[in-house]
């Protein structure tokens, strides 16, 4: 354990926990994203003060090895320099405008020449609002009403509770607040399964006016025929196929899933990677639909904020110059299969699943799983169910993670 003088507190002392408590008297939880809240009091960091490359520390000056990384968004690190830079630059300059800037244009010519279904860019804050920004796209450009979720499409579209949810949301019922009429209109099915898919749209497929699919964590290498397969089915039954690409764009490929399984959606969703942490969606696609949200009323002051696009402007440039994503498949490869040969070493029954750049622990109970994560904190590696690596973690911090890992299970294990 490592202690970076930002107090004179240790582990155990109440700072972290104190201010977390307090701040539940005036926030629910503590936080606005429910897959954030602490729930090991004694060893989790309940509040960060700061990150570094791969590290962040708590407010007891506490250092972690950092797999959460903002739960997906920090794709380069923290306190980058290249992104930090462009930030600090464009902050000399102005936030917001009443009149646009030029580095919208910038980063959507960037995302047009780099991500193969962008004919055409509009930017938001947030992957769930560009979700819902699509569904009304695809509405309006088929006249239909049904919309068909495939995997966690951010928590305004998943309506029909069923499907993945991240941590924060395993006992969210996503349905309750809308009216019956609302919740009739969406469906979930399931990831890889193409017969039932088949007979949805041979039932229905005159109504649907989109399917919104988001990759499957432990199953994702079956998108290699289950994607394609899709998208042929909806151009049978002229429903749109919208990409939720908002955890593998950037990490897969630069066009996430659709250009790494090789096929092409009609519209994509993108925001974690695209600014390295900044606050930034986008939602592209072909020309004609992309250029009617304008007619259809969608619009966000905040979606030209420089900040972020200044950021996502270097991050893109920093990823295409340095080989960033086969570095990222490379470094997920020295420690997630590493980590599943200590699963089976000291018989804790949990599998790392799916590809390596953005898998998923499957723990056989719940019991193992909090144990698991408990353990983790206590070694200090701030872990997730969805462990990513990040640019900034190099094989020195791969090893005294392994290092650390290694420890939790042990303890885990009983022996």
């Amino acid at each position: 354990m490592k202690n970076d003088g930002t107090n004179q507190a240790v582990r155990g002392a109440p700072l972290s926990w104190r201010k977390y408590h307090e701040s539940t008297k005036y926030i629910p939880q503590g936080t606005s994203t429910s897959s954030k809240t602490p729930l090991f009091e004694d060893s989790e960091p309940a509040q960060i003060a700061r990150g570094k490359g791969c590290r962040v520390w708590d407010l007891d000056g506490n250092e972690y090895i950092d797999f959460r990384n903002g739960l997906g968004p920090v794709l380069l690190g923290y306190c980058f320099p290249q992104t930090d830079e462009a930030i600090i630059n464009q902050l000399k300059n102005g936030i917001v405008f009443g009149h646009p800037h030029q580095l919208e244009g910038e980063v959507a010519e960037l995302l047009v020449d780099n991500i193969p279904c962008a004919e055409r860019v509009r930017f938001l804050k947030t992957g769930g609002e560009a979700i819902a920004a699509c569904i009304k796209i695809a509405r309006n450009a088929t006249g239909r009403k049904k919309i068909i979720h495939c995997g966690y499409n951010g928590w305004l579209n998943s309506f029909t509770n069923s499907g993945f949810k991240p941590a924060g949301l395993t006992n969210a019922r996503a349905e309750a607040g809308l009216p019956e009429e609302i919740l009739a209109l969406h469906s979930a099915l399931p990831w890889a399964n193409t017969t039932t898919w088949e007979q949805t749209f041979s039932k229905y497929g005159k109504d649907i006016a989109a399917v919104v699919i988001a990759p499957d964590y432990p199953e994702m290498a079956k998108g290699k025929d289950f994607l394609p397969q899709i998208r042929i089915l909806t151009q049978k039954y002229g429903s749109l196929m919208i990409m939720d690409e908002i955890v593998t764009g950037f990490r897969l490929a630069l066009g996430g899933a659709h250009q790494y399984f090789d096929f092409m959606p009609d519209l994509a969703v993108f925001s974690k990677g695209l600014s390295n942490g900044m606050p930034l969606s986008a939602y592209l696609g072909k020309s004609e639909l992309i250029d009617s949200s304008r007619k259809i009323g969608i619009s966000s002051t905040f979606g030209g904020e420089t900040l972020s696009l200044a950021s996502a402007k270097a991050c893109i440039n920093f990823i295409k110059n340095n080989n960033v994503i086969p570095y990222l498949w490379q470094i997920a490869e020295t420690i997630w299969p590493k980590v599943n040969s200590l699963f089976v070493k000291y018989k804790v029954d949990a599998t790392i699943k799916g590809f390596n750049v953005c898998p998923y622990i499957n723990f056989a109970d719940f019991k193992t799983k909090q144990a698991f994560f408990n353990a983790c904190y206590k070694n200090n590696i701030s872990m997730y169910h969805v462990p990513y690596v990040n640019y900034s973690h190099k094989k020195n911090d791969i090893e005294e993670a392994l290092v650390r890992i290694e420890k939790a299970i042990l303890e885990i294990s009983g022996r």
